[in-house]
């Protein structure tokens, strides 16, 4: 048999071998051995005495639903708060994410878990987001290492590479102290609760103690302040640029729906009236003292201490009274008020007793105290006139009126 025909008959054998097919096999996502690189950025600047948002970062996010993370800091030139920790981008609107952080400042280590109640798609972002405050001694041009020492994802189902060590290593996260960028230019505002909703300032519509976070956009430098106790905020010495302000909102009072303003600062600028607007303190804190004389009359130092009594009480309570307080932020309850010459006063100044179930409260004594759905129905039928004292005038009675109009928002 010639080499030409040994050629085609082997051809032929191999053409007429039965074929082997290959099973296709299903592999769950959860069954494989994932790996993700998680890292904090080595470029991060901050100026003294400001607040630099330090992010852990994560390439990709597939499958996750929980994290673990361990660092530690310089105390002598960092500074965080627990409360301040939050999640980061990957998480979305973190509709059903939870993180519970502990901080050690003695020790300078930070512990956080964060997770949701289902996986992740493939996202990269932020794990968290720790909101460092840099002291207002650090020098200028120096660095400070964030070291991370620990990340787990899925208690160990998904991998971390490289994986972080105590000490130095690529994971690790740095911030270089830079000179404050530093202007004339300013930005101020108020934040009020607009009662009457003529979108002004009204007397007695301040709302003190709110914290209001100014972001530079370019630079990302950050700066806090609170609200004084006319409702007003500023920032000075700033430089031209982008900024972002953010408004914590107020637990007491209905959202407006506007907590973060966008602006540009030109050299030589003072922006002003950037205000934050909300609809009126929810019912669960319109408490009785709002009507009486010892409070009276409204914008006075004694009311202003009341309000920043209820603030206070508010946020303190938050977590306990989220129920509640979801259920009752549908409406916003402004007590109508009527001239004293009609009616006869509710409270007096010097009565121990009360129409609302809530103790009156003495001007030696403004601790607020907590208000129940029954009292706050009482408080409603019970405030149909202001108290106030025979020395009150028409002028305070107006300004009664205009903060508490009997108008829904």
């Amino acid at each position: 048999m010639s080499e030409t025909s040994k050629q085609q008959e082997r051809l032929w054998q191999a053409l007429m071998k039965p074929s082997r097919s290959r099973r296709l096999s299903i592999q769950s996502l959860e069954g494989r051995r994932l790996l993700a690189a998680v890292n904090i950025p080595d470029d991060l600047t901050s100026a003294p005495d400001a607040i630099v948002s330090v992010p852990v970062n994560i390439d990709s996010a597939t499958g996750v639903r929980a994290a673990e993370i361990r660092l530690s800091y310089d105390t002598s030139v960092l500074d965080l708060d627990a409360d301040d920790i939050d999640f980061g981008s990957i998480w979305g609107t973190g509709s059903d994410t939870q993180v519970t952080a502990n901080v050690d400042d003695a020790a300078g280590t930070v512990v956080i878990f964060v997770s949701a109640s289902s996986a992740l798609t493939d996202v990269s972002g932020s794990l968290v987001e720790l909101p460092f405050s840099v002291a207002n001694d650090a020098v200028v041009d120096s660095t400070t290492v964030l070291d991370l020492t620990q990340v787990t994802l899925n208690e160990g189902q998904i991998s971390v590479d490289p994986a972080p060590v105590s000490g130095s290593d690529s994971t690790d996260g740095l911030i270089t102290i830079t000179a404050a960028a530093t202007g004339d230019d300013s930005i101020s505002g108020f934040v009020y609760a607009d009662a009457n909703n003529d979108n002004v300032v009204g007397t007695g519509e301040a709302i003190p103690g709110v914290t209001i976070t100014l972001t530079n956009t370019s630079t990302g430098a950050e700066f806090q302040t609170t609200t004084d106790v006319d409702g007003s905020y500023e920032f000075t010495d700033l430089a031209p640029g982008d900024y972002e302000i953010v408004q914590s909102q107020p637990v007491a009072y209905l959202d407006s729906g506007v907590n973060e303003l966008t602006v540009t600062l030109v050299e030589g600028t003072a922006l002003e009236d950037q205000n934050f607007r909300e609809l009126g303190l929810l019912p669960q804190y319109i408490f009785n003292r709002l009507h009486t004389n010892t409070v009276m009359p409204v914008g006075s130092d004694n009311w202003n201490d009341a309000i920043s009594d209820i603030n206070t009480f508010a946020e303190s309570t938050a977590s306990s009274s989220s129920t509640s307080s979801e259920a009752a932020s549908s409406s916003v309850v402004a007590a109508s008020t009527s001239s004293a010459s009609g009616t006869e006063s509710a409270t007096t100044a010097t009565s121990d007793s009360t129409a609302s179930g809530e103790p009156l409260v003495d001007e030696s004594n403004t601790s607020p105290v907590a208000s129940t759905a029954s009292t706050v129905a009482t408080a409603q039928a019970a405030m149909g006139s202001p108290v106030g004292s025979s020395d009150d005038d028409s002028d305070d009675t107006a300004a009664v009126d205009e903060v508490f109009a009997s108008n829904l928002f």
